[in-house]
């Protein structure tokens, strides 16, 4: 007597929670994930301010301009380099007054926000590629084979990210290579999604931020306009609005198209611009040590590998064309990889031409890097647990799997039921097909979390604690913390000197350099109507009014009053103290408090 047919059919079995996981990361990869994540940044940026809060240099220059070109009265000249992305921001929040510093640190802060989350996603993303099989019958862990390394991928590089040097600090100051890193990062990924057209689209944003993105958007439109007549209009539409959103802004403020380039060839004299070898400075002690090393090596031995396997396939296909997901996913890590390392190249190349070479450019090479990285050990944790559950876990699986078989059952292992199975006295159990193929599951997702576990140990802790290599949070937050000290204390010294209308009667005004801009928006004054302290002789003419404070908590006081005071005609009081700023007068009226 036969086995009836039905009897040799297991039931499907429920999908488990590594499939309901993944799907919900597909239905996340859609659209309306840019929405949620944006929403959630903003969220974290507005309540960002309840901390102690200030712009710092750059954006406070962005401030004023954007104050100016809503009241028709553009000077550019005095402040810093033109860049059209933030002031669109800045602009919009004019009309809003003293709320408009904040309404930007908002938005700076959730692009901050933002770039970590896309570092997070892309690095999952390219992940879960890496480790995807085209046979199904060669995916050993099931969907969690994906979803563990991909976690795991994404945690190390917005980790990464978010702790490296000077990110936190800059991203808190309002400074828009957040905004430039989130925009590039949903560009790659909408590319990878097959959408072409939003990734230049998107990439737009992030030209008018920094214009070496032209270097490699430009091409990318170029390859767009070839690849799709019908896009052809928008390429045309960006391409001409870069040049107007650049130059003539420039050209109404300076009356100089190029002002911005001659600005930026005036860096701080800090910058490695000064330094012997510039190009090196910059990329050796600036960009090196701005990733941690055991990411640059597992980027570097990641794209390696990407790159053998790709060349192998090629060859044995004869085709040079993507065309799997994991090929797919090989050439963006390659990408990911090589254009990281492109970018800092391209800013030491700046800085070697006397650029200022500022470490906040490098922002954006270091999360492509950190992408490379962190994938390279997702793939590698996948590896690892694929080697030991084939060696060891798999054997381990068959015998617990023909042990746990009730006599006269089929143990799950077995290719086909044995000739003994057609006696009466065999029978054929589907539920127990069910429970040792559940079981062999569960110890393989076991060597894949084990394996998950000892790879995060390992970047923690090898060769070294990684928290030593990270940014000082208590040194950040003290430094965070003076620098909106300078921001209420400005505030509070012109309103008890009477107003920006009796400052400004006085006569001249000079204070710190780097606080030049913050003193214009509380004074309502162009930049160049405020004075910077100077570097050395010769003196300037001697100021009326000069706002005397520190850089930071240990730096000079500057302007130093001594270097003009008993000049004919010059006699300075000590008009107003407040904290972290003293106001010096010396001026025919009564400015005192």
């Amino acid at each position: 007597m036969s086995v009836p047919t039905a009897e040799l059919t297991a039931p499907t079995a429920p999908p488990h929670r590594g499939a309901r996981a993944v799907s919900l990361t597909g239905r996340l990869g859609a659209g309306r994930l840019y929405l949620f994540a944006a929403v959630f940044a903003l969220t974290v940026g507005a309540v960002s301010l309840l901390l102690p809060s200030t712009p710092s240099y750059d954006p406070w220059a962005w401030l004023v301009w954007g104050r100016e070109i809503v009241h028709v009265n553009l000077q550019t000249t005095g402040g810093p380099s033109w860049k059209p992305l933030p002031i669109i921001f800045t602009t919009a929040f004019a009309p809003f007054g003293r709320a408009a510093p904040d309404l930007w640190l908002v938005v700076a802060r959730a692009g901050a926000v933002m770039s970590v989350l896309m570092v997070f996603k892309v690095a999952g993303r390219v992940t879960a590629g890496l480790v995807t099989r085209a046979d199904a019958r060669e995916d050993l862990f099931g969907r969690l084979g994906a979803l563990a390394p991909a976690i795991l991928a994404g945690a190390i590089a917005a980790a990464s990210l978010t702790l490296s040097g000077g990110y936190l600090s800059d991203s808190a100051l309002g400074y828009s290579e957040g905004l430039l890193t989130a925009a590039v990062l949903i560009a790659v990924d909408r590319h990878l999604d097959g959408k072409p057209r939003q990734a230049f689209a998107v990439g737009f944003f992030a030209a008018l931020d920094r214009p070496e993105i032209w270097l490699f958007w430009g091409p990318y439109g170029l390859w767009l306009w070839r690849k799709d007549p019908g896009a052809r209009r928008l390429v045309i539409g960006l391409f001409a609005l870069i040049p107007i959103l650049w130059f003539l802004p420039e050209y109404w403020g300076s009356g100089h198209f190029f002002r911005g380039v001659s600005r930026a060839h005036n860096p701080r004299s800090n910058s490695p611009a000064f330094a012997k070898c510039p190009f090196c400075s910059e990329l050796v002690d600036h960009a090196w040590p701005f990733v941690l090393l055991r990411l640059k090596v597992a980027a570097l031995l990641a794209v390696g590998a990407a790159g053998g396997l790709l060349w192998r396939s090629w060859r044995a296909r004869g085709r040079w064309r993507l065309e799997t997901p994991r090929e797919h996913a090989q050439a963006a890590l390659i990408l990911a990889g090589v254009t990281g390392l492109g970018w800092w190249v391209v800013i030491s190349v700046l800085t070697q031409a006397g650029f200022s070479g500022n470490n906040r450019y490098l922002v954006l090479g270091a999360a492509l890097i950190d992408i490379a990285g962190a994938a390279g050990w997702g793939w590698a944790v996948y590896e690892l647990a694929s080697v030991v559950w084939r060696r060891w876990g798999a054997r381990g699986g068959e015998v617990s799997s023909s042990s746990s078989s009730s006599p006269g059952e089929v143990p799950i292992s077995s290719p086909s039921l044995p000739s003994s199975a057609s006696s009466p006295s065999s029978t054929y159990s589907p539920s127990s097909a069910v429970e040792a193929r559940a079981t062999r599951a569960s110890t393989a997702r076991g060597f894949l979390w084990g394996a998950v576990a000892l790879g995060t140990a390992a970047f923690l802790f090898l060769p070294n604690w990684v928290g030593t290599n990270y940014v000082n949070i208590p040194r950040t937050h003290r430094a965070l913390v003076y620098q909106a000290h300078l921001r209420e204390d400005v505030t509070k010294v012109v309103r008890e000197l009477g107003g920006r209308s009796r400052i400004l009667a006085c006569g001249s005004v000079m204070t710190e350099g780097f606080q030049v801009p913050m003193v214009a928006w509380a004074l309502g004054v162009h930049t160049l109507d405020v004075h910077a302290s100077p570097l050395g002789p010769p003196l300037p003419p001697a100021p009326n009014v000069i706002f005397q404070t520190r850089e930071t908590r240990g730096a000079t006081l500057l302007p130093h009053v001594g270097d003009w005071q008993g000049q004919p005609g010059v006699h300075y009081t000590l008009a107003a103290h407040v904290r972290t700023f003293s106001v010096y007068a010396s001026c025919k009226g009564n400015l005192t408090l």
